[in-house]
């Protein structure tokens, strides 16, 4: 219940310092845009005190079924299991969808050994919550999960792994080709116009210029998406972005900065007291806008997921810690964004609230 109560005695600061979503704009606002971390790196890798024993157990881990949360290029987690198999973690999502990565990646050479750099790999544990929850690293995703069973000795790298076979690694495919400017066009003009994005409107205003594509230097720096505060425009990039889902969380992000730009104190107040991103690779981390910028695209997300939700709350309660241990400050703004008329039917309206049923 603390939680609720800090969120009450919040928002009468928020209305007293900010009284409105349209505050004036920060001389100094400056926020980067979107551009979320999708390479492998296993610089994270945590060494297992019991690595050898863990090793010979990795035999075992194949057929094996573990249960969690995968957040993939930095998207929102959603909840599911992966498999792992002789050569992949196949995760299917509660929903009946299907992702595929490979247990290892190729063959490389050093100081006349060859070896395979793992696709999984233990980024820490974390044990706020009271109940340990370890982060693994698979792929350009983050798997979290309460119970990791044998995912812990594919972690430590058995050797087993470096005999694998080769096999090719998926592509994704671009949302629209990037050399296709009808369909940048399209795809940028038509998610603005859309009624996801009228949702977004309601909440933090509608941008004054029209939407615009992100410029060649944006492009070659990998910006999915940005707000432009002098114009009060925001400019997109779907020939870099793998879907829809990517799409949307962009616009969410950057509509964000927009709230950020036009009433800092509000949001300074909301943001008061939380924790910065723990994981490095994390987009947002180490950096306070863009941190907040996730936060609202995460909390926007699993509000209109959760909209016509038939799960037990209890379920979707463990979906929102999911997502505020990836990025911290989802919470705050999911139980902000609730109390507005947009989501005044929201069936979690009064439990994220109040804490009631």
């Amino acid at each position: 219940m603390r939680g609720y109560t800090r969120i009450a005695l919040r928002l009468v600061a928020v209305v007293a310092a900010a009284g409105s979503m349209g505050c004036s704009t920060p001389a100094n606002f400056k926020a980067a845009g979107y551009a979320p971390y999708t390479e492998l790196d296993d610089t994270l890798r945590v060494r297992l005190v019991e690595r050898p024993a863990r090793a010979r157990e990795a035999g075992r881990a194949l057929g094996a079924v573990v249960s969690g949360y995968l957040s993939f290029r930095g998207l929102p987690p959603v909840q599911g299991q992966f498999t792992v198999t002789a050569t992949r973690l196949v995760f299917r999502t509660v929903d009946g969808s299907i992702a595929q990565f490979p247990l290892v990646g190729p063959v490389q050479k050093a100081a006349g050994r060859r070896w395979r750099s793992s696709t999984v790999a233990l980024a820490y544990i974390d044990e706020a919550g009271g109940r340990p929850t370890y982060v693994f690293r698979v792929d350009a995703g983050v798997f979290t999960t309460q119970v990791p069973g044998p995912l812990l000795g594919v972690a430590a790298h058995p050797a087993w792994l470096d005999s694998l076979a080769p096999i090719r690694r998926v592509v994704d495919q671009p949302l629209v080709s990037p050399g296709d400017s009808n369909a940048l066009w399209t795809t940028a003009r038509g998610i603005v116009a859309g009624t996801y994005a009228d949702s977004l409107y309601s909440l933090f205003g509608r941008p004054g210029a029209p939407v615009g594509l992100i410029g060649e230097r944006g492009r070659r720096a990998g910006r999915l998406g940005e707000y432009i505060r002098g114009r009060d425009s925001l400019a997109l990039n779907p020939g870099s972005m793998t879907g829809t889902a990517q799409l949307r969380h962009t616009l969410a992000h950057e509509m964000g900065h927009r709230w950020q730009s036009r009433a800092p104190v509000q949001v300074a107040t909301l943001w008061s007291g939380v924790a910065p991103i723990r994981d490095p690779k994390r987009y947002g981390f180490g950096d306070v806008l863009e941190h907040q910028a996730e936060a609202i695209a995460f909390g926007l997300n699993f509000l209109q997921i959760t909209a016509s939700a038939t799960e037990p709350a209890a379920a979707s309660v463990s979906l929102l810690n999911h997502y505020e241990l990836m990025v911290p400050g989802t919470r705050m703004i999911v139980q902000y964004l609730a109390l507005q008329p947009t989501y005044r039917r929201h069936p979690l309206r009064r439990l994220l609230t109040t804490g009631q049923p």
